[in-house]
């Protein structure tokens, strides 16, 4: 089960590096990415780690789950679980509108340097 979570942030920082087309991509750092605390639902950039959830370094709670974001509601929304990644075809859509979720989309005004786990 960790090595389904390992993989899809594997594939969130690699799409993150890559730019994914977007215009201020180049000037973001590769070592950190958007994700999303399933305590207070808010985005935080924080640096890429291999164990998710991973800690907040706020609260000290592991409550980080790499971020998704959905550009028709403009919000970050955490990577499902991989039980339902696996068993459910919608579970990489926004569960308001039903928009594909991507890795690319705008990173929270917070964009400190947090530190790792």
């Amino acid at each position: 089960m960790k090595l389904n979570y390992l993989a899809v942030l594997i594939v969130l920082a690699g799409g993150g590096m890559a730019g994914c087309g977007s215009k201020d991509a180049d000037v973001r750092p590769t070592d950190r990415t958007v994700y999303v605390d399933t305590k207070t639902k808010q985005p935080v950039v924080h640096q890429v780690v291999t164990s998710v959830p991973a800690v907040n370094p706020e609260t000290g709670e592991r409550t980080l789950m790499p971020g998704l974001y959905c550009p028709q509601c403009q919000t970050w929304y955490p990577v499902p679980p991989p039980d339902q990644i696996n068993s459910r075809p919608n579970a990489g859509l926004c569960p308001n509108d039903k928009t594909p979720l991507t890795v690319d989309g705008p990173w929270p005004d917070d964009t400190s340097t947090k530190n790792a786990d």
